[in-house]
């Protein structure tokens, strides 16, 4: 029995074009990861290529969406955190004397600015799965950057 590398090169269109779904779907966050997981079930028998390039992108779907899941909770602490916060920015002797503190309204920022660190990161991701589909479609051998290599030694230790 011999044992084959998961990124062998694919050998007809169609394998291309599949793997580049998988990738491409990162479009869609929870959707894509459910085509994902399909195609990799459906495909992981037919070609070794398909299989390690679209269990790729399932990791990479779980990654997104827990890196989602992380910003929001960040964003919720630092909503509710916000009215709490901005008592730090009000000295005791400054209230009776109409006098506001200039970073009074500092924490107010904070959900907008992780609001938009979570959609900037998000627009990455996209990227950098758009880059894999393309990348396979070309009939390119793609490996994310950490997922890849944990991924590919892995597979062919087990």
């Amino acid at each position: 029995m011999t044992t084959s590398s998961p990124t062998s090169e694919p050998r007809i269109q169609d394998e291309r074009i599949i793997a580049a779904l998988a990738h491409a779907s990162a479009i869609f966050p929870m959707w894509g990861a459910i085509a994902a997981i399909v195609i990799w079930a459906t495909q992981k028998e037919k070609s070794v290529y398909v299989a390690f390039q679209s269990l790729q992108a399932v990791v990479y779907h779980f990654v997104m969406i827990l890196a989602a899941f992380l910003f929001g909770f960040c964003y919720m602490c630092s909503a509710f955190a916000m009215p709490l916060s901005t008592l730090l920015f009000i000295p005791a002797g400054e209230q009776a004397s109409g006098e506001v503190n200039p970073f009074f309204f500092v924490p107010f920022a904070f959900p907008f600015v992780i609001m938009a660190l979570g959609l900037v990161g998000w627009i990455a991701c996209v990227v950098y799965g758009l880059a894999g589909a393309a990348a396979t479609l070309q009939g390119k051998d793609f490996k994310y950057a950490i997922i890849g290599r944990k991924l590919e030694s892995y597979l062919v230790t087990h």
